[in-house]
This record gives C-alpha cells, structure tokens and sequence, in this order.
C-alpha cells in the first residue's frame, strides 16, 4: 500500500501536466547511471494489440532461455504487475526502496507518474539481469517516456482514432506520432491491418529514417475452437507453424500473433537463438488476462478491456465467431476521453436486446454513467444506471438469469474493479 499510495500521488501529478516531454525522463535515468542501456529492448507501440503482442514477445523470449523483462501499461488490480522480470512481479519492497532513491534525487523531484514508472522499470531490468526487456508505448510513441530507449526492432500494431485531445484527430496525424518511436537503420514490424493512410505515413518515416519495413507474418488460417486460437503460418523463418493459443481467444489475436512472430523473425536475424519450440510452447503457455475471456469464478460474466471502437467492434466479431450467445446484460464504463457513442454502436450491432448497465471505474478519468446512459439510450438501446463496476455486475448478472451471460467492456480499469470483486486477477506470475 506504501508503493501503490506514493504512485497514485503522482498519477494525479500526471494528470496536471500540461504537456508531453522526454527530457524529464532522460534526466531522471542519467542521474540513476542509464539502466535502459543495460539491456537490449523490444518496443511496441499501437492503438490496439500493443499488450498481447508485448506478452507474446516475451513469452517466445523466455521460452528461448534468455533473461526478459517486460513493461506494459495500465495494470488491472495490483501496480507491480507493470514490471515484471522473467515472468514475475518485480520485488515491491525493491520498488519502494528504488522509489524513494529517486525521489531524493534533486532530478526525481516533480517529475510525473510514468516518468518514475519508466525510470523504476528500467532500473529493476538492469538490476535483475535482464538481456532483453519488452517495452509497450504508454501513450503515442514520439514523446512517450518509453522512447528513450535504443531499440533492436519496434513494432506498430495498430491505428486508430483513440487519445485524439493529445495525439491529433487524424489517423495520419496518430500513425505520424506512432511512428516517433522509429530509430536510424532500426527495423520496424508493422500489422498487416494498418489504414492505408497510416501504412502511408509509417513507411515515409521508416524511409526517411533508413529503417527497413518488415510485414508481419501471414497468417494461413486462424480460428477459434472451445476457447483456443489456433493459428497456421505456411511460412515463417522456422519453416511452416501449426500454433495454439489457448488463453488468447478471437480471430483479432491471429493477427497479434502474426506481428508477434514477425518482431521474432527479425531478432533471429540479427543472430539472437531462437528455436521453432520456443516459439511454439511460448506461444501456447502466453497469458494476457483481462481480454475477451470469462470470470474463472463467475463463468456467466464475460469481461474484454476494449477501451475504444475500434477495440469494441473486434470484440463484438470474436464474441460472435466464439458462437456465445448474446449477452443478456451489458456493463458499460468508458474513460471521460473516448468515443462513447461510436463505442456504444458497436455494442448495438452484437446485443441490441440487451440491458446496458451504465457505470464507472474508480479512475479520476471516468466518464460518469449518466452521460454513458444517455449514449446507450441514444443508440436505442435500454439503459440502467449503476454507481460503481462491482454492484453495476452483480446487477446485471441477477438481470440476465442463471442461463444469461453479462459482457463488461469499455475500460481495462473497470475489468480490474471485477476482477477484484469476482477473482481472475493477473497475480505475480505471468
């Protein structure tokens, strides 16, 4: 509680900020000596997918031998599940002795939330011993604190219309901020789903840079059965794969596996040992809870932390392709920053006889139910008003019946407050 109460007085720092920067962030690690250049990194960025293809990345790593760490964000119940090092928690007596280290460095004060948490991920790496740490974009890319790093390969998921007030109301003006993480002859990965305008505007700044353009891998098939994704690869580096997935659920996660393997594919070029059986058991045993799966311990409620329309219209196609039928409740909460009414159509299209039950997370960035209900009932949908994600759960699970299924959506926030009160948190090891 000592760490998680010090990081949320910062978390409200970070909100008062007026402006993106990095040269807080490369003061800060100057004066800790430079732990990010102990280490050799993969960084991710993407609207969408940046978390599963980070999880899967790391996963193959390890799976290889080689020391990992990874550093993702936001976490879902517990701080310390966004430094994790060889699967692990980081130590959180560790980082809350490296927290008031840095906090006493005339170079720690007023600096914000993600500029310690990059500078405390990046510090335990190099502490721990890890040879190559997974490193996911926060927020855009160009001025994102992550993007001090020197990377081997970068990779760019997706783009879409999500954080416009901060990263520009265009797909192109996004793609551009995006492709800020590209650095001079560093290889880039990019998925095979990109808007073209995006395509567009990532391989001009690849070609000013010298950064060669790799595609992701393609996929032969990919499908879903009770549960598993499976996916076939005709060709890759190690030849024709046959991969499942069993904690990945929907067709969406084909193509995250398929820029996964392509950042892989690109490490064993450079000359990193990276086996055809790495890759397969990795593959199958990579967990990345919170997305499209159902409580263990309440199997009617479904919960995916899709946080924008784009997120919640890949969601509404695996929950159909999975031939679930449809929810007879749905739990909505939104961050005060989104699309709510574009996410609210999607919604419509999978389940327009269902309940909406409009709430919050706890997080300072919520949007109120209130304004969330009037965008489900301007959707033409029926809209109830709960105060919080735990009763707003347990309202709808008594609403659909003991044969009825409950989807909780819109936030990775919220997907944590259930987890909490109905069990599935990520816990220490991963």
């Amino acid at each position: 509680m000592k760490l998680q109460n010090a990081l949320e007085g910062l978390y409200g720092l970070e909100r008062r900020k007026d402006k993106l920067g990095l040269e807080g962030t490369r003061a800060l690690l100057l004066a800790l000596g430079n732990p990010e250049r102990r280490f050799r990194v993969v960084h991710v960025a993407g609207t969408n997918g940046k978390g599963t293809v980070s999880a899967v990345i790391e996963r193959v790593l390890r799976a290889a031998g080689l020391e990992t760490g990874l550093f993702t964000s936001p976490h879902l119940v517990d701080f310390c599940e966004r430094i994790r090092v060889r699967g692990h928690w980081a130590d959180e007596s560790l980082l809350e002795a490296r927290l008031e280290r840095i906090q006493g460095l005339p170079e720690g004060k007023d600096r914000t939330f993600f500029e310690v948490c990059t500078a405390l991920a990046f510090e335990t790496f190099a502490a721990c011993g890890v040879e190559w740490a997974v490193v996911e974009v926060g927020l855009g890319g160009r001025l994102d604190c992550t993007n001090v790093v020197s990377p081997a390969v970068c990779a760019i998921t997706s783009v879409g219309l999500d954080h416009t007030e901060i990263l520009g109301p265009t797909i192109e003006e996004i793609a551009a901020e995006k492709a800020g993480i590209l650095k001079p002859g560093v290889p880039v990965v990019t998925g095979s789903g990109l808007d073209p305008r995006a395509s567009h505007v990532i391989g001009r700044i690849a070609c000013e840079r010298g950064c060669r353009r790799l595609e992701a891998a393609r996929v032969e098939a990919g499908f879903d059965r009770a549960g598993s994704l499976a996916a076939r690869f005709a060709d890759t580096p190690w030849g024709p794969l046959a991969l499942e997935a069993p904690h990945l659920r929907g067709s969406f996660q084909a193509g995250n596996l398929a820029l996964a393997l392509g950042v892989l594919a690109a490490l064993r070029e450079q000359g990193l040992a990276i086996p055809a059986n790495a890759v397969v058991s990795g593959v199958r045993e990579v967990r990345w809870p919170g997305r499209f799966e159902p409580c263990p311990l309440e199997p009617r409620l479904w919960w995916d932390g899709a946080h924008n329309a784009e997120g919640v219209r890949a969601l509404a196609e695996a929950w159909r392709e999975a031939a679930l039928p449809a929810p007879r409740a749905i739990v909505l909460a939104v961050s005060g920053d989104k699309d709510v009414a574009r996410m609210v159509a999607a919604l419509a299209g999978l389940a327009p006889g269902a309940d909406v039950f409009a709430t919050r997370s706890r997080s300072g960035r919520a949007l109120e139910p209130a304004l969330v209900a009037e965008a489900v009932v301007a959707e033409g949908l029926r809209s109830r008003v709960a105060p919080g994600v735990e009763s707003a759960c347990r309202e709808a699970l008594a609403h659909a019946g003991q044969e009825g299924l409950v989807l909780l959506t819109g936030s990775l926030f919220a997907v944590g407050e259930a987890m909490e009160a109905f069990g599935g948190a990520p816990g220490e090891w991963l």
